[in-house]
């Protein structure tokens, strides 16, 4: 049981980023697929394959090419660059830069779709009927084959501070309506990080699986963007859950005595402060973010959002005595 102790020092990890590392580019094949976060494809660059994005900010900056096919899938694309293929929007935002060239066809579904004047698009624009769906996975929680790979979007400071704010307000109105659930997940993570990290990871995998295989066809579209949510919504819980912990931390440290609500909400803000800072430091940035995002996933999963004490392995009954 890690308790307050393990609750600070994963904290503290999480804070420091176990230091720098050196910094990563983007190789000329295409990862395959990114989930949440940012990729960015920077000028001068050239990426040779299809591009799958779930639920992260895709920015191919002018003087980039893709030389494949863009599908998004949530979350917010922007072009500016060269596309050599179709692009495809399955919710979330697209939008074309002034100096964006589209050599294939531009398809959209259930997605907002904003074309500069001066952006060029060699085939059709289909774009699909309805209102906008939007979802992005938090910033720690991509792929592995995306982290490496990845090139993070720079955010201003007021943007991250809002974003932040914005997570404590909904842990805190979620503590206020949910503690047992909120804490029962919360002691799962800390408890047990082990399990909960194993179970968010094979939850993950057949998640990505899943969403992947729904998103190439046309009718399991709106499908892989409900499955999107639900992925978002299930680590945004643990992210909560965990952020109350620290919470806790700095309400002890600095001898407060805050409501539930107002520590889930300082620890929520905390917590989202750390991981976009941490998002900035190389590979390690992004591989905490992951990691935390694995043992949440996990915990919640294992507690059915909170539902109940996760399940624990029956001791196994004494051999009989010989004799």
């Amino acid at each position: 049981m890690l308790g307050r102790r393990g609750a600070a020092l994963l904290a503290l990890a999480l804070l420091a980023g176990l230091g720098a590392a050196p910094a990563q580019t983007l190789p000329d094949r295409s990862p395959g697929v990114v989930v949440g976060g940012s990729y960015a494809l920077v000028a001068g660059q050239t990426l040779r394959g299809d591009l799958t994005a779930i639920g992260t900010s895709v920015a191919i900056e002018a003087g980039a090419t893709l030389d494949g096919t863009l599908t998004a899938v949530g979350g917010s694309t922007v072009v500016d660059g060269r596309v050599t293929g179709t692009v495809h929007a399955y919710g979330g935002a697209l939008a074309l830069g002034p100096t964006a060239h589209v050599l294939g066809d531009v398809h959209t579904f259930y997605a907002a779709y904003d074309p500069s004047a001066g952006s060029r698009v060699e085939g059709t624009v289909e774009a699909g009927d309805g209102a906008p769906v939007t979802f992005s996975l938090p910033a720690g929680m991509r792929a592995p084959a995306g982290v490496a790979t990845r090139a993070v979007a720079a955010r201003s400071p007021g943007d991250a501070v809002l974003r932040s704010l914005a997570l404590g307000l909904v842990a805190a109105l979620l503590m206020a309506g949910l503690p047992l659930r909120v804490g029962r997940v919360r002691d799962t993570m800390l408890r047990r990080p082990g399990s909960a990290g194993l179970d968010g990871f094979v939850t993950f995998l057949v998640a990505l699986v899943v969403l992947v295989l729904l998103a190439v066809t046309l009718i399991g579209i709106p499908l892989a963007i409900a499955g999107g949510m639900l992925l978002y919504a299930t680590v945004l819980f643990g992210f909560i859950a965990f952020g109350d912990a620290v919470g806790n931390y700095l309400a002890v440290s600095f001898k407060q005595s805050w409501t539930p609500p107002l520590r889930a909400g300082v620890g929520a803000f905390s917590l989202s402060l750390a991981l976009l800072v941490l998002q900035l430091v190389p590979v390690l940035g992004g591989l905490a973010g992951f990691l935390l995002a694995l043992v949440a996933l996990g915990a919640v999963r294992m507690t059915r959002f909170g539902g109940r004490e996760p399940r624990t392995r029956a001791p196994s009954a004494p051999s009989p005595q010989g004799g």
